[in-house]
């Protein structure tokens, strides 16, 4: 998922919340993550029955349909969900576009939901037929409304969420670090490992070089993020190309700081004795969430608010937690894990996305991607 995210960026797309922007928080559970209420019952028993036999067509990422929360729920209704996987954002907006399968249910960044509105491939959701958005991470919500929210008309609900932060080897790197800065700094060059992601170098630098929107750049200020992506190359161990390379880099001490895939990279490392921690620079971090949307020809979207509303409960997030380490989007869903697993996925810190900037969808994809290859290509 995570190289999905990378490709997210790399093509078309877009991945995941300042949710610092992201403004306030909302009554608090032992979670960090304010909640808006308490626990509504998932979906009415007098549901049950009359959804019977029906089959839920969902386009997805891998990971986000596991049969430890998609059989209960099939079971419980008579239903069949049926699963499509994509492989990067782009090829999942191939199969919905091209109208072959009418998907119901599709899960993207929310940078990519501007992309199905304009092509009117799907249609708004009722959020008062989805009872636990009450108990959606309030800053998190709110981050994520501004992109998926159109016309006053909501088009999407997250699912789940990850930050893109700097990763630094505290054996070898004995100063605080707290800037992206650190990854231009001469004393650690041949130390310095980052990605091959053209869309995420570009933001990532648009926001060291104090750009207010790192994803509405001007050809100027496109010039200037890749005159300094030029000054950081000679420095640059390796543009890596996958989570596991990233992490083989700075396992074996190739690699001393760099720019993470997400936490999940640094806690693994953590887990075989390296002492990596992360860094949310000042500047910021990005952060990438994927929402569920509904199809514009759904053939039963009440089934389908049914369904949303059931993955975004409390009791599937924190399984989803548990197995994949991503952030969950229900605050609640944090009363359901140990401490150890509320601060690898981070749903312990109600500050986290205060200084996390969305991956939203950029100015020109063709432009940043010209502009990493001839970064890349530079002698």
């Amino acid at each position: 998922m995570k190289l999905k995210h990378v490709l997210i960026v790399l093509m078309s797309v877009v991945i995941l919340v300042g949710l610092s922007g992201c403004g306030g928080n909302a009554s608090s559970t032992n979670s960090g993550a304010g909640t808006a209420s308490s626990a509504a019952p998932a979906n009415g028993g007098e549901d049950v029955a009359k959804f019977k036999g029906e089959t839920i067509n969902v386009l997805s990422w891998e990971g986000y349909q596991e049969d430890e929360w998609v059989k209960p729920f099939e079971q419980k209704y008579g239903v069949t969900v049926k699963v499509t996987y994509a492989g990067s954002v782009d090829e999942m907006f191939a199969k919905a576009a091209s109208g072959s399968v009418k998907y119901d249910l599709i899960f993207m960044d929310g940078g990519s939901v501007n992309r199905y509105y304009k092509m009117n491939l799907i249609q708004p959701i009722d959020l008062a037929k989805l009872p636990n958005t009450n108990q959606l991470i309030a800053n998190m919500k709110s981050l994520n409304d501004k992109h998926v929210v159109k016309d006053g008309k909501t088009y999407a609900v997250p699912f789940a969420w990850g930050s893109l932060p700097m990763m630094v080897n505290t054996d070898k790197i004995k100063e605080p670090i707290d800037s992206w800065n650190a990854l231009w700094d001469p004393k650690y060059s041949g130390k310095i490992v980052t990605l091959d992601d053209a869309a995420n170098q570009t933001a990532m630098t648009a926001m060291l070089l104090g750009f207010k929107d790192p994803y509405n750049l001007t050809d100027e200020q496109l010039d200037q993020v890749k005159s300094k992506l030029l000054e950081q190359k000679p420095l640059v161990r390796t543009y890596y190309a996958g989570f596991e390379d990233g992490k083989n880099l700075m396992a074996s001490d190739e690699g001393w700081i760099g720019f993470s895939m997400g936490p999940t990279m640094i806690t693994d490392l953590q887990k075989e004795g390296k002492n990596v921690v992360e860094v949310i620079p000042k500047e910021g971090a990005l952060v990438w969430i994927d929402n569920a949307v509904i199809g514009k020809d759904a053939k039963d979207p009440e089934l389908v608010h049914v369904y949303i509303d059931y993955l975004i409960s409390s009791e599937v997030q924190a399984q989803l937690i548990k197995k994949t380490s991503y952030g969950g989007v229900n605050a609640d869903s944090a009363n359901k894990l140990t401490d150890e697993e509320k601060k690898v996925s981070h749903m312990d810190d109600p500050n986290y996305f205060n200084n996390l900037v969305y991956v939203a969808f950029p100015e020109s994809f063709e432009k940043r991607v010209k502009l990493w290859n001839e970064v890349k290509a530079a002698q």
